[in-house]
């Protein structure tokens, strides 16, 4: 699995994206939207710009717009239902929405009663998606918007002023130009220093920024990328492990073991020869999809049994 610059391609109405995945592990990427995320069942460790969040099964929580985050199950994989809104599809009434920044704020179901309330606002919301009978468009729009007004009942959230808002439409152009340029060329040799010619910068500044709004340094950054790719190519092919690791991008076979075990705590053979086996020939499907995306059918009969459940 590469870097990515999330796009979802199965988009039925404009500016609004709704689906149900297994996530085992998920590098760290950014979209364009909102992204609410809430968890179905498991836990899920999240790291985003520098900080550590937990999430257990009923709770839920916002990705802002060009935040990056990364997403590790705590045990097998964790089932999340995430629902991406452009700012803009509330601009022509509300164009203040593009201004509201949530933060990574960890909401609990059972807090309170309006959080239960938002619990069911979510279910029934993709219930609609899930569905599509006539004119679900318009039920779901209703529904986006009952959703982001009680989220800012229930959230601290921070408006941007207007006087900051080049500045950071600014920042999160740099963001995106970043993201997309490493989406491209993890797999080879990459520099920040090219980078920073690139966008003109100096070098030390974009070191601090990358670690500012990744919550990374670059290397660190580009190693998780480089490991993910190499963790699939170790459990789907038998190529060697001087292929995988110039294939991945790293410079030097010692640099890829020290930079996997980090990340996964084995060396590259050790996890190759520890692998769960289904048939001794093949990896376990669960170790194999780092992601899995479900259809609207088997999204829709798991949502109505959790409303059965109330």
């Amino acid at each position: 699995m590469k870097y990515e610059y999330e796009l979802i391609s199965h988009n039925y109405i404009r500016g609004f994206h709704l689906f149900l995945v297994r996530v085992l592990y998920r590098t760290p990427h950014l979209h364009r939207e909102f992204e609410v995320n809430l968890i179905l069942d498991g836990s899920v460790e999240i790291l985003s710009q520098g900080r550590g969040y937990h999430a257990e099964t009923g709770d839920f929580f916002v990705f802002d717009p060009y935040q990056p985050h990364e997403l590790r199950a705590r045990e097998g994989t964790v089932l999340i239902l995430s629902i991406q809104i452009s700012p803009t599809f509330f601009s022509d009434y509300f164009p203040q929405m593009e201004s509201v920044r949530f933060g990574t704020e960890i909401f609990h179901r059972t807090a309170s009663p309006r959080h239960q309330q938002l619990y069911r606002q979510l279910l029934e919301l993709t219930c609609c998606y899930c569905q599509k009978a006539p004119f679900y468009e318009l039920d779901c729009a209703r529904d986006i918007n009952a959703l982001f007004r009680a989220l800012l009942d229930v959230s601290a959230f921070t408006v941007v002023s207007e006087a900051e808002r080049p500045a950071q439409r600014a920042r999160q152009e740099r963001v995106r130009y970043l993201a997309e340029r490493i989406e491209g060329g993890f797999s080879e040799k990459l520099l920040l220093g090219d980078l920073a010619k690139e966008l003109g910068v100096d070098l030390y500044y974009l070191s601090h920024f990358f670690r500012e709004h990744f919550g990374l340094s670059f290397q660190e950054y580009l190693a998780k990328l480089r490991c993910e790719k190499a963790r699939r190519e170790l459990l789907l092919t038998d190529r060697s492990l001087l292929d995988i690791s110039l294939s991945c991008g790293f410079s030097s076979p010692k640099y890829f073991q020290r930079a996997f075990q980090k990340q996964y705590g084995a060396t590259p053979k050790e996890y190759r020869r520890q692998a769960p086996r289904e048939t001794g020939e093949l990896p376990a499907a669960s170790v194999l999809t780092s992601q899995e995306f479900l259809s609207d059918q088997e999204s829709l009969r798991i949502v109505q049994r959790l409303l059965e459940r109330g």
